[in-house]
């Protein structure tokens, strides 16, 4: 497994950072500082798994996106939306936010925790009592590039889509174009990002070529080119935090030999899932492995995926090296993994992300600006 831990989404967010005078953590993309340069209002739009393989896809090479193309980078690994957006909206690699992946073992808890729910990710049970702050904020808490920029001086804001942020817009091209437009012309110098849940959902449930993607990827260019249209003094960013692949699902609990080695349920991702192994049994759970799943996993041991630096570079947060388990499993092409007997409920998505391949990583952004 080949690391990028540069030219990455925490880059983006760092240059970003820089041009509103906000000392920078790592590295910024020299391009896109270039193109910041005496840019008073700045939107980064994110629309969720819209990722260079989908863009290219559903796009063609003159539309309005494509023609704003600037560089592609690299997405955070796991590429996936709880580590990707968290990186972004940080500055930082998910190694320092805590943030790996959609769930994640919590070891006070000793249970397999949805980050964003404060959910036992195989039972459904809400681990936390109402008014209660999220077990993430109490384990990995963060602070956000939109509050750094205030702290500047800047008026900084995020629009995230309804239910996400109660009050966030219920329709993009109505009122997310309209409540962006209105923070724009009401600030002579500000930043805002804007999340959109799709074409995510939609690849999730039908797959990365289907009719309803296609819609929602054109979508997409439609709201770039209305907002910019009504704010022509403004510099737009279109990211991604991942793109998508479609996937088919290996049910570990089939192989009752390797499957009754193991001491907890499986946690991170299922396109990365990781695995704790009774005690003296690592070395027959990685032969086992990797006979039956070499062909489409990479198996590292935990220390190997420390020195890699899989999940990034920094001071790894509090706790976080206790997410790892044992060993972690890189998907190599169209598979995921599950473990039937451990779920209450079984999400076998058509479409995924947060693998190894390069359709997952990669993500082309484009820059509109006058």
């Amino acid at each position: 497994m080949k690391v990028y831990n540069h030219n990455s989404l925490i880059n983006l967010s760092n240059s970003i950072l820089k041009h509103f005078g906000v000392e920078p953590f790592h590295e910024t993309i020299p391009e896109v500082d270039e193109l910041l340069k005496g840019c008073k209002k700045v939107v980064a739009v994110l629309f969720d798994g819209m990722g260079q393989n989908i863009v290219r896809k559903h796009l063609k090479e003159n539309s309005f996106l494509r023609r704003n193309y600037v560089k592609t980078i690299n997405s955070t690994y796991p590429p996936t939306t709880s580590a990707a957006t968290t990186s972004f909206l940080t500055g930082k690699y998910p190694i320092e936010t805590g943030w790996l992946a959609w769930t994640e073992y919590i070891k006070d808890y000793d249970r397999n925790v949805i980050l964003f729910r404060s959910i036992d990710f195989n039972t459904g049970e809400l681990l936390i009592k109402e008014g209660e702050p999220h077990i993430s904020d109490r384990y990995f808490p963060t602070k956000r590039i939109v509050d750094l920029i205030n702290e500047k001086g800047t008026n900084a804001k995020e629009f995230l889509r309804y239910p996400i942020q109660d009050n966030g817009p219920k329709h993009l091209l109505t009122e997310g174009v309209r409540k962006l437009s209105n923070f724009l012309k009401e600030n002579e110098k500000c930043f805002a990002y804007f999340y959109w849940d799709s074409p995510d959902r939609e690849m999730h449930e039908d797959g990365i070529d289907s009719v309803r993607v296609k819609y929602q990827v054109h979508k997409a260019q439609r709201f770039l080119q209305k907002a910019f249209k009504k704010n022509p003094d403004t510099l737009f960013i279109f990211l991604a935090d991942h793109g998508h692949v479609n996937v088919k699902y290996f049910d570990i609990c089939e192989k009752e030999d390797i499957y009754s080695l193991l001491d907890k349920p499986l946690t991170l991702e299922k396109r990365t899932p990781s695995f704790f192994v009774k005690e003296g049994k690592q070395a027959t759970f990685a032969e086992l492995f990797n006979k039956y799943y070499g062909e489409y996993f990479e198996l590292l041991a935990k220390q190997e995926v420390i020195d890699m630096k899989l999940f990034g570079e920094g001071k790894p947060a509090h706790g976080v090296y206790d997410t790892f388990g044992d060993f972690v499993a890189i998907s190599k092409r169209e598979y995921g993994m599950i473990a039937s007997k451990e779920l209450s409920h079984i999400d076998t998505f058509k479409g995924h992300h947060a693998g190894g391949t390069d359709e997952e990583r990669l993500i082309d952004i484009s820059i509109i600006k006058n």
